[in-house]
Parts: structure tokens; sequence; C-alpha cells
């Protein structure tokens, strides 16, 4: 594992100390809770961890706004039917926005057509985020292709969370991507 991810994220967090940043940390679900809003229902849930490579790192990094690094830990969730067919992936994806001093923790589901299967919001440490957290915003991205997901063309943005809405077409991208591209175990 990188000891350069607790660092940044140490980093993060002191920076955000020294800002006077005075919104509260919100978490909106737990995994289990994400997992079950995005994977089928009633099938078992099975995990394959990746260590990106320097080179799936800087795969990541090209859909924008990234800071993967070599050996940075990434998790994917699936499930399979009764005949062992891959019936659903979700990937948890931390995003620092360094601009913002924020983070954002996501699950993003994706089915086996390549089309979002949905997004859950596990954590969201700024002021201007909370709103993409509400139903209104989150139903939007089901059915919605994952690996050419787009601001303005495939969701809406919330006014005073452009960014962080940018940010989570590109994390949404990067899901797409690590499930096209990971053998699950």
């Amino acid at each position: 594992m990188n000891p350069f991810r607790s660092v940044r994220t140490l980093l993060l967090s002191l920076l955000l100390a020294g800002t006077g940043f005075a919104a509260p940390a919100v978490s909106f679900d737990n995994l289990s809770a994400a997992l079950r809003k995005v994977l089928p229902a009633g099938q078992k849930v099975y995990k394959t961890r990746v260590e990106l490579t320097k080179a799936q790192a800087a795969m990541l990094n090209r859909f924008g706004e990234g800071d993967f690094l070599d050996e940075d830990p990434v998790d994917i969730y699936y499930t399979k039917d009764a005949a062992g067919n891959v019936t659903g992936r979700a990937v948890q994806v931390l995003e620092i926005l360094k601009r913002w001093k924020a983070s954002h923790t996501w699950v993003i589901g994706i089915g086996p057509d390549g089309n979002l299967t949905g997004v859950a919001m596990m954590s969201l440490p700024d002021q201007y985020g909370p709103p993409m957290a509400t139903t209104g915003f989150l139903k939007q991205f089901s059915g919605k292709p994952a690996a050419q997901l787009a601001l303005g063309k495939h969701f809406d943005a919330i006014s005073g969370s452009t960014e962080s809405c940018h940010l989570l077409a590109c994390s949404v991208r990067r899901a797409a991507w690590l499930v096209t591209n990971t053998p699950l175990k």
C-alpha cells in the first residue's frame, strides 16, 4: 500500500483545519447501505481489491481532477447470479478536490450493460455539496452510460456545486474504466 495516501489524507485534514473551514463532515450512507442501493438485491456481494499500477493510476488521472498514485488501493464489489454470471459491479471512489480543500466518497454501481445502476454518496465534507446526496439529484443517474457520462449532457449540476458535479462525472468514468479493465477474483 502506498504510504503517501495516508499522508495525503492527513495533509488534506490539516489544510481544512487551517482554513477556518466550518462546514461539518456529513456522512450519508455507510458502505453496506451504499452497496444495497447500487447492486442487485438478494445476491451475495464479493470484493476484489486492486492496487493500482503506475499505468492504471495514470489512466484514471486522465479522466480529469485525479490524484491517483501507484499502489493506491481500489475496491470493486460485484454480485453473481446462480449461474455464476456477474450481475452488477460497484466501485468505492475517494476523490479529493485540492482547489476547494474537500473530499468526496462515492459508491458507483454499473450493470453488465455498462449503464449506471445508481450512485450513493458516503461522505462529502464541504459546505456546498450536501444537496448532491438528495434522492432528487441521485435518481437521475440510473440507466445512464457510465463510460461517457458528462455534466450537462446526461445529468444536471446543482448551483454552487458545479465543480463537485464535474468531479462526480470524472469519478463515474473512472469507475467504468475500472470495471471494464479489472479482472474479478
